[in-house]
């Protein structure tokens, strides 16, 4: 009578194993979906041309020249 709960209790955690398996096939497959980009999927970047670097390079340097500008006012004002 032992011996048939034991047997009952192996078949039991053998569907629990195999469940556990599929699941963990299933995320495998999910998994991979998300990480394999394939060939040519590669993101390909925008090329900027020769005068939108310029334009953003100019742009750039009159920010910073203003943020020294405001320091360098500060600065002044707070030792004068």
């Amino acid at each position: 009578m032992q011996l048939s709960g034991v047997e009952a209790a192996i078949r039991e955690l053998m569907q629990d194993v195999k469940r556990v398996q599929e699941a963990i096939s299933v995320l495998k497959k999910i998994q991979a979906q998300r990480t394999d980009k394939g060939p040519g999927s590669r993101r390909g970047g925008k090329r900027l041309s020769a005068q939108a670097r310029r334009r953003i390079s100019e742009a750039a340097k009159k920010r910073w020249a203003a943020l020294r500008a405001v320091k360098k006012e500060t600065g002044k004002a707070a030792k004068g």
